[in-house]
């Protein structure tokens, strides 16, 4: 079950995450349960979905996972505490995480703003604020907690670090680096499904998928893609929808939304374009097959980008990546031998 391990990945990461500012509370009146997107608050710009139920036999996922710990010893280092000393196993109880990124503040990079996950399973409360107390304190941080909407709050400081948790209903824990905004997943206030944008991306993909994300996109990247496509578009994409699944092989689908039909079929035109030039280099590296299953079409407003892998498409595609033979990459499902797809 090593590709859960991205979960506990995920959960460390935020530990260490930037510091967020707080926002002090005061009511003491129960709050609503909430868990999955009810817990996503409406100012959300990214969200990202994983079904670890789904992913637990990724073998690419698991490769994924094995990578960032090899090159990250600092990382390796805190899984290995978690293992050691807390009573919870994140790799069997959590079952289903979703990430949500803010608005940057206006000066700051895209990609800086606010960080939230909502983690659901079956770890309990006192196991799990017993496990973070043990952690930072080994650092000489330290883990506080006060009661907010009749719920507890918990604050964990780690150097110039802060991060904030609670549980949204038994089930479900949620973690994030702005106390306010941890606060609004809590609260009764707009949420992820109320949100204008965001309600008509959901729709645009498959929320069964083992990984879907939908996202706005920033208004630099949209005016870079202007600039690149030689006036073949007025205005670029005004969001990303997609999903993944690694659970045999990789099968991609990523949507552009477009302000309309004429800019749909004009990113069309233009990708199938830059497609080529791509297949005539990718087959100096033996990839000319792969490139060739990458389908770009226009439907309406949104331009589908779909790339169908199979196992052996990834262990060839990892192989000139990582200069390695195939035969040390991504092994098929059990009961399939490469070459069968």
């Amino acid at each position: 079950m090593r590709s859960r391990l991205g979960i506990a990945v995920v959960v460390l990461s935020l530990v260490a995450a930037a510091c967020g500012k707080k926002k002090s509370g005061d009511s003491n009146n129960p709050s609503p349960e909430v868990t999955g997107l009810a817990a996503v608050p409406a100012t959300a710009q990214v969200l990202v979905a994983a079904d670890v139920t789904k992913l637990q036999d990724s073998a690419l996922v698991a490769r994924a996972v094995d990578q960032l710990l090899l090159r990250d010893p600092v990382l390796a280092s805190r899984w290995a505490e978690v293992t050691d000393t807390c009573k919870i196993d994140l790799t069997k109880q959590v079952k289903r995480v979703m990430l949500a990124l803010g608005a940057p503040p206006a000066t700051a990079p895209t990609g800086t703003g606010p960080v939230l996950m909502v983690a659901i399973g079956s770890i309990a409360e006192p196991d799990l604020s017993a496990c973070i107390r043990t952690l930072v304190g080994k650092g000489g941080g330290a883990l506080t907690v006060k009661t907010v909407g009749g719920r507890s709050l918990y604050q964990v400081k780690d150097g110039n670090r802060t991060m904030f948790f609670a549980f949204g209903r038994p089930d479900t824990v949620i973690l994030g680096t702005s106390e306010a905004w941890v606060l609004d997943a809590l609260g009764t206030g707009p949420k992820a499904v109320d949100s204008p944008d965001l309600k008509t991306l959901l729709p645009l993909v498959d929320q069964n998928a083992p990984v879907w994300a939908i996202g706005k996109v920033d208004e630099r990247v949209r005016q870079g893609l202007v600039g690149a496509s030689g006036g073949r578009l007025k205005a670029g994409p005004k969001a990303i929808v997609a999903t993944v699944d690694p659970t045999d092989g990789a099968k991609l689908n990523l949507g552009a939304v477009m302000g309309s039909v004429d800019d749909a079929k004009g990113l069309e035109s233009f990708a199938n374009t830059e497609l080529k030039l791509v297949a005539m280099v990718a087959q100096m590296k033996s990839l000319g097959s792969i490139v060739a299953k990458i389908q770009v079409q226009s439907e309406g407003t949104v331009v589908r980008f779909r790339a169908p892998l199979s196992v052996d498409d990834v262990n060839t595609l990892l192989s000139v990546l990582d200069e390695k033979p195939a035969s040390e990459q991504v092994s098929p499902p059990p009961g399939e031998s490469p070459g069968t797809k």
